[in-house]
């Protein structure tokens, strides 16, 4: 470790400095100057200052941030601003987007952490969004103009700003626990193995007093210890679990590298989730069911994840019935019916049949599905689409006719409230933010999709017993979310593990009030979650 040359001020003062935002700023560095010696330099830094501030570059050779101590007084809110403008960042892997790293195992190439000894989160920089370490996000380009952000943490919370306006709530996302019990700042480059750079206009960390107490949590969890899942023959990935009732658990699990056709294997427990065996016949192959439902007859339905394009043009998948304990079973083709704007054309298009399936009232089957289809931008540049669908079969899954697009994007997760009411969380793509709309009409209609401050990956929704709306997600950790008034507001936010691989989640209730809770990070682990509403 070194150090270098001033320009970090430690204010102690007995008055805050902002009467408007009643702060005691205990740090404040202008970018006019490169820190001295009262602040630690962490790595080899290539630091210069310009007329805007400090540029700070990470070129995969040269990287570091400096880092400065502070006192911490438990009850104070803490308050953290930048003011900074981005350039060039890179990923964390060749040929991958810039928000492909993960911050906390790989480091971040532009961030600004704080921790008051207790726990530890910050902000990250990429072109086009803000975010937090784990799973925070605003859309937004960095790299424009500077722009003012500031986080603002009590406790366990920590809510994002952006020039002045709020743009996250941050509940319980001030999380991660402190890497050592004394209390930091610190910004520049962390990253690994990405790479980037930033001017920093100025650096402040701030306390004042919390005048109000921070609302209760509205969900009390129980979390059970982590258990392994074990596989030796293959590796197991991107968990979709089924409750088909009777003390039956099903679970199709990827076997591959996250690519077209790649196989999967159909699992079963009798044991609420903490043993599996495959089911012969069903593993290991790419036409394995993703979605299973128990049918009103007793039998399994399932249906595969991938489908084909045939000469004809015509989509088709695979129907599995299984017997009633899942030791037998048929294999069929189905057919998939989109209209022509999102059906398959050419090669790479694909239609993907996810998770979520159930019975109707008139004898029919409601399925989830997703497209995924090349098409033309204006300019003329080739641009993927991603579209999720509701479809309806009414001869025992042979058949699959569109009924209802329900928004933009891909993996869409759907959960029925009501007799006419449902709700669908979707990944988030671009701008990593998961989408949510809804039906009041049976899934016939569907809001326009409303932006969520978390994100990104396999959201999975179960409405339970208790009237709790849990929803699971995942990367870079593995997250639940709950809401108490069907999806409007989502109060309660929960790490449940920060383990990284892939984060697919997924969630059952297997008994009333008690979640099965399965992800893949790093290998196929489960919990058991009670999950308690409680009275304001």
């Amino acid at each position: 470790m070194r150090s270098l040359c001033l320009s970090w001020v430690v204010l102690a003062l007995s008055s805050p400095l902002s009467a408007a935002d009643d702060i005691t700023w205990l740090i404040n560095y202008d970018g006019k100057a490169l820190p001295d010696s009262t602040w630690t330099t962490i790595g080899t830094m290539n630091a210069r200052v310009e007329a805007e501030g400090l540029r700070v570059v990470d070129d995969g050779k040269d990287f570091g941030h400096f880092r400065a101590a502070w006192k911490a007084n438990p009850g104070d809110e803490i308050i953290v601003e930048a003011t900074v403008k981005t350039g060039a960042i890179t990923g964390s892997q060749a040929k991958k987007p810039a928000t492909s790293l993960w911050p906390w195992r790989d480091g971040a190439p532009v961030m600004v952490q704080v921790s008051d000894g207790r726990h530890q989160e910050g902000l990250v920089l990429f072109p086009a969004q803000a975010t937090s370490f784990t799973d925070r996000f605003i859309p937004i380009d960095t790299s424009n103009r500077f722009h003012t952000y500031r986080l603002v943490i009590r406790d366990t919370d920590m809510s994002m700003w952006v020039d002045g306006v709020q743009k996250v709530a941050g509940q319980n996302a001030f999380w991660k626990p402190a890497d050592s019990p004394e209390p930091f700042i610190q910004f520049g480059s962390s990253a690994k193995a990405a790479t980037g750079e930033a001017v920093w206009s100025s650096v402040k960390l701030g306390v004042r007093k919390a005048t109000t107490p921070l609302p209760p949590d509205p969900v009390k969890l129980t979390i059970s210890e982590p258990w392994q899942i074990p596989r030796e023959d293959v590796k197991q990935t991107r968990p979709y679990l089924y409750d088909m009732g009777k003390g039956l658990l099903l679970t199709s699990v990827a076997q591959g590298p996250d690519a077209f056709y790649e196989p999967y294997g159909l699992l079963k427990s009798t044991d609420a989730g903490k043993t599996w065996v495959p089911i012969p016949g069903l593993d290991k192959i790419d036409t394995t069911p993703l979605p299973c439902l128990r049918r009103p007859d007793g039998s399994i339905l399932g249906i595969s994840r991938w489908t084909r394009t045939q000469p004809d043009g015509r989509v088709v998948g695979k129907t599995v019935r299984l017997n009633a304990n899942a030791t037998s079973f048929t294999m069929t083709d189905n057919e998939i019916i989109l209209p022509k704007q999102y059906t398959n054309e050419s090669k790479g298009d694909q239609i993907i049949c996810e998770r979520h399936i159930w019975n109707d009232d008139d004898g029919g089957i409601t399925m989830v599905v997703w497209s995924r289809k090349s098409v033309k931008r204006a300019d003329g540049r080739n641009n993927t689409e991603r579209w999720s669908h509701l479809l309806r079969s009414t001869d025992e899954g042979k058949t699959w006719n569109y009924f209802a697009t329900v928004g933009p994007g891909g993996e869409p997760a759907v959960v029925r409230l009501s007799a006419t009411e449902q709700t669908s969380v979707i990944r988030g793509d671009r701008n990593s933010l998961m989408k949510q709309m809804f039906s009041h009409d049976s899934g016939k209609t569907w809001s326009k999709p409303v932006d969520l401050e978390v994100g990104k990956v396999l959201p999975d929704l179960v409405l339970m017993s208790n009237g709790v709306l849990a929803c699971s997600y995942g990367r870079p950790a593995s997250c639940l979310m709950f809401s108490l008034d069907g999806g409007k507001t989502w109060p309660s936010h929960h790490v449940i593990s920060d383990k990284t691989g892939f984060n697919y989640t997924s969630i059952r209730e297997i008994s009333p009030g008690r979640l099965l809770y399965l992800h893949d990070a790093p290998k196929m682990s489960g919990f058991t979650i009670d999950v308690e509403a409680v009275k304001p």
